[in-house]
């Protein structure tokens, strides 16, 4: 009789914490931005960076996205739920890129178009304008903008990767820079770093949002009540299994 008792109370636990991960999934408080950086087959990633998702994987987080029925955002579209001008549709994601690697064109945007998704690439300018090698040209850009209209793409600095001490003036040098590169109202913070002076040079050159990385704190799912520039992602590596996967976009944080 005790055995039974205690399976009913382990059921009606299971059933209520599973009632309250769907509803959290369902709700309007909460978006996952995924942050993701390179994509590469199996065969080719080679380098155990935590950063290169294997495109096999990356298909299969896809496919769970695409049979559990959730909605690509775009950042417009992010950006107007934040601000509450529009309701999301149901279990919405904003898929994210850094760094705009060669290779996001070759095997991740393929896929997102085969799967009907949408996704931003966050590029760095200087790399882009000077074609260096593994990143995404102007001229590729340009090209991927007509082969995929789902994609689009957004600002991560012209060159601030490679500055440690980021003032005022390097800041707002940079941003004034990077406007001949790409116009873009939306901007990731080279490796996730934000300050004060940072979010001011933003805003006053009519950035609308700006986004963070995580882990720690910021490795979270984003709400309307989010700083605008300080938007935090899910870091979504190689390690990250796809249970985890699963997992993380139920939770409710």
């Amino acid at each position: 009789m005790k055995k039974i008792v205690l399976f009913c109370i382990l059921l009606l636990g299971g059933v209520l914490f599973g009632e309250i991960l769907y509803w959290y999934s369902f709700n309007e408080t909460h978006v996952s931005v995924l942050g993701y950086h390179g994509i590469l087959p199996k065969k080719l990633n080679t380098s155990y960076d935590e950063f290169i998702v294997d495109q096999e994987k990356f298909e299969q987080e896809l496919k769970y996205l695409q049979k559990k029925k959730y909605q690509t955002l775009t950042l417009d579209e992010f950006y107007d739920w934040r601000k509450k001008k529009k309701r999301k549709k149901h279990k919405s994601v904003l898929i994210t890129f850094d760094d705009g690697y060669q290779n996001n064109y070759d095997y991740a945007f393929p896929l997102l178009k085969k799967y009907k998704m949408k996704a931003t690439v966050f590029i760095i300018g200087e790399k882009a304008e000077n074609n260096i090698d593994n990143y995404l040209s102007l001229k590729t850009i340009k090209k991927a903008k007509k082969e995929f209209p789902n994609i689009t793409f957004a600002s991560h600095s012209y060159q601030l990767h490679n500055h440690d001490k980021k003032d005022y003036k390097t800041i707002q040098e940079d941003i004034i820079k990077m406007k001949s590169i790409i116009n873009t109202k939306f901007y990731a913070y080279p490796h996730g770093e934000s300050s004060k002076e940072y979010r001011i040079a933003l805003k006053e050159n009519g950035y609308k949002m700006a986004f963070t990385f995580g882990p720690g704190k910021e490795h979270r799912k984003a709400t309307q009540k989010d700083n605008t520039y300080k938007v935090p992602r899910l870091n979504i590596s190689q390690n990250m299994s796809l249970q985890k996967f699963k997992l993380r976009l139920s939770l409710p944080f």
